[in-house]
């Protein structure tokens, strides 16, 4: 390869020369600054979004606290009453509390749906929660027996 490029003309040389240094040039550009350039500008614009997305949190996080602050607070009911009184009260049940904020609940037949919209509803109104849970499919469509501990 030395010996190829001495017998070039000086002039040919200095063209290889030049375009060498051009073609190193370009190729540092489009392979090492323009992805740097890139990746600067998209890791910029997601701190950006951080940021709104963190000062939109913070803002919100101020107004619930002012809210629960604002509250009055709300009237528990004993969840023994609100089992009792609940929309599946019509269901063969037995129902046993224990403590003050826990009771046991036994059905012995009862929908599948009605009974997770029922649990559903107890959380969303009361914030009553499933402890524990022990269900047993029967055979008509959609029937369970269940074992229930409900914790407020």
């Amino acid at each position: 390869m030395k010996q190829w490029f001495k017998q070039l003309s000086p002039r040919e040389r200095r063209t290889l020369m030049i375009g060498a240094v051009a073609l190193g040039g370009i190729l540092g550009y489009f392979m090492l600054w323009t992805p740097f350039v890139t990746a600067r500008t998209q890791l910029e614009n997601i701190v950006a979004a951080q940021k709104a997305t963190l000062h939109w949190m913070q803002t919100a996080a101020f107004e619930v606290q002012q809210l629960r602050q604002q509250s009055p607070p709300a009237h528990k009911a004993s969840l023994l009453s609100l089992i009792d009184q609940s929309t599946l009260a019509q269901a063969r049940q037995r129902i046993e509390p224990k403590g003050d904020s826990e009771v046991r609940v036994n059905f012995d037949e009862v929908n599948f749906t009605e009974l997770m919209q029922w649990l559903g509803q107890l959380y969303n109104q009361h914030q009553v929660i499933v402890r524990t849970i022990s269900i047993e499919r029967l055979d008509s469509d959609d029937r369970v027996k269940v074992r229930l501990m409900l914790k407020m």
